[in-house]
């Protein structure tokens, strides 16, 4: 027993250094060594989740204490779930977040902004943007004024596809006011409508602010870590996206979705045996189709067909028992699609999708599900949807050119699998080929 206090100082220790080490990366998402000099120094990493559960616990004896009127116990409690929920991933924590929010709100149904506001993200969480997008404009409605509500709403805009009203939003917020909510947000705007140079900067700066923060949760902190891969992986930068996705589970040990980009980075690369580590990291944690998908695209290139086929089993039973709050629909529709298995199947799941949310990356996911079940004209109409903001993205583009090669369009084709193969070169471990193959085609031969 006298052990625990002494590991436990170890691990903090650990991770403080390790996070102190990665600091200077910064320098590698477009800064130059006198803007990332100017940022303040990371903190220590403080390993919060550790600590989680002894949290809630706490919280959960309060709120079945609580007095009449009581709504902080509640609002508390609910806080402690949902970030319980970002690290462990275990949807049932949202909807125990729910209850215990609609009881604050029950204590003290105005005023309770906070309250109000968890609602709207346990909504985002569980892809109802539009009851979240509702619950923020009732929050506004009594709130009025209060600007740190528009770089929300302009989030929720961009995930039903209305990125004009997204703009606008962000456009209301005074310069002086901007906080890094805000440039957060603006990152993800910019990055979705062909501005990913300016976005990945945005967002750094972001990331080194908010690590200075030795309060933030580590998740949290790491989080700009894992998104900044994701931009560096979209903009061909593969080495930067690898280290930050290594930086975000350096910070935190168990996420789940940063060991999944680095499962996505490594397949394109082809560094199978490294796409399986991390594949089989992040299923463990919470086995969303998508890290499945890896771990058995990674097993079959290493020549174990027999654990590919088991885990291809895993990700179809899955598919059959569903997903209730329907989180990973998108994610199944994708890999089903993408690996031509039931195609009826893909494209009702891409389908069904569209009516929470109608991003740009789910038209392209209905595109692609009915181009692969056959319905041709129907993805041509779904693609342009997914290309209307000019995103950066090299499977949007590589979607397009398919669809317009199965049209005969050459020259649509070549300019959407050229925009593909400009942006990454190895943005997909069997696309980015498919790509290069059509291009050295003589042209008579397309």
């Amino acid at each position: 027993m006298r052990t625990q206090p002494f590991a436990t100082a170890a691990a903090i220790a650990f991770i403080a250094i390790a996070a102190l080490l990665v600091w200077p990366r910064f320098v590698d998402h477009g800064m130059n060594v006198a803007t990332a000099a100017a940022y303040p120094t990371m903190a220590p990493v403080n390993p919060d989740y550790l600590q989680r559960d002894k949290l809630v616990s706490f919280w959960e004896k309060a709120y079945h204490q609580q007095m009449r009127g009581d709504m902080i116990s509640p609002r508390m409690l609910a806080d402690q779930y949902l970030q319980r929920y970002r690290e462990q991933m275990d949807v049932d924590d949202v909807l125990r977040a729910k209850a215990a929010a609609d009881a604050s709100m029950r204590a003290q149904p105005r005023g309770n902004l906070q309250a109000a506001i968890q609602i709207a993200s346990i909504f985002l969480t569980l892809h109802r943007f539009h009851d979240a997008l509702d619950m923020t404009h009732w929050i506004e409605s009594w709130d009025s004024g209060d600007d740190a509500m528009y770089p929300r709403e302009a989030s929720l805009d961009m995930e039903i596809g209305d990125f004009a009203a997204a703009k606008k939003r962000l456009d209301q917020v005074p310069v002086k006011d901007r906080d890094d909510a805000w440039y957060t947000i603006d990152s993800r705007y910019l990055e979705l409508t062909g501005h990913l140079a300016q976005a990945r900067p945005v967002l750094a700066r972001v990331c080194a602010y908010q690590n200075s923060n030795f309060d933030a949760p580590a998740q949290s902190r790491a989080w700009y870590f894992f998104r900044l891969g994701e931009m560096a992986f979209e903009a061909g930068d593969n080495d930067t996206a690898l280290a930050d996705e290594r930086q975000a589970v350096t910070m935190f040990p168990h996420y789940a979705d940063a060991y999944r980009a680095a499962a996505r980075f490594a397949c394109a690369l082809h560094e199978w045996q490294v796409c399986l580590a991390d594949a089989k990291a992040s299923a463990e944690i919470v086995p969303y189709p998508e890290s499945l998908g890896y771990e058995a695209d990674a097993q079959l290139a290493l020549g174990d067909a027999y654990a590919a086929a088991q885990t291809r089993d895993v990700i179809h039973t899955i598919g059959q028992l569903g997903d209730a709050q329907h989180i990973t629909d998108r994610l199944l529709a994708v890999y089903y699609a993408d690996h031509h298995l039931y195609p009826d199947a893909a494209y009702r799941i891409a389908k069904h999708e569209l009516n929470a949310r109608r991003d740009l990356f789910t038209w392209d996911t209905v595109a692609w599900a009915a181009a692969m079940d056959n319905r041709w004209e129907e993805a041509r109409a779904d693609i342009a949807h997914a290309l209307a903001q000019h995103a950066e993205n090299a499977l949007i583009d590589y979607h397009a050119g398919a669809i317009a090669a199965h049209f005969g369009d050459r020259a649509r084709a070549d300019a959407d699998f050229q925009a593909a193969l400009a942006l990454n070169p190895h943005f997909h471990p069997a696309f980015a080929d498919d790509a290069r193959a059509y291009l050295a085609q003589p042209v008579a031969a397309r």
